[in-house]
């Protein structure tokens, strides 16, 4: 069977449309602090929220596009830039999944496993469909036994 993969689209829609607000909110603050404010750190300043804003914004769209995480029936698997490997939970060890959010809107899923471990996976489009595929497969184990 091949694996499914969640999907942030919805974020980075919603990125797409809140970024440009930002930048313009940003402008105006600097215009302002560089015009009106008092005190000889104000062009550093301005220039250190400008990177801070900037590195947000790369952040945001880099985990959007290099977190994978991708489902079977069996087992799910998390790609992280950050941590140089794969891991891979077979569907035994999940104790729960909560997903917060709607179908309409981007969701967060908290997978919890016996072991108290949590895998959590924000700005999610089909977290619901994750949560549904795993506990579909719960159900099956449990009426094959």
């Amino acid at each position: 069977m091949e694996k499914i993969k969640i999907t942030r689209e919805k974020h980075l829609d919603h990125l797409v449309r809140v970024v440009p607000l930002l930048c313009l909110a940003y402008g105006i603050q600097s215009f302002m602090m560089m015009n009106y404010a008092q005190g000889g750190a104000t062009s550093a300043l301005v220039f250190l929220l400008g990177v801070s804003l900037a590195l947000s914004v790369v952040a945001l769209v880099t985990y959007d596009h290099r977190h994978h995480v991708a489902w079977d029936a069996q087992s799910f698997e998390v790609r992280a830039p950050w941590s140089f490997k794969t891991t891979t939970v077979a569907r035994e060890k999940i104790k729960s999944i909560d997903v917060v959010g709607g179908p309409e809107e981007f969701q967060t899923v908290q997978v919890t496993l016996h072991d108290r471990r949590r895998f959590v996976f924000y700005f999610t489009d089909n977290g619901l469909d994750f949560k549904a595929s795993m506990e579909k497969q719960e159900v099956e184990i449990r009426h094959a036994a």
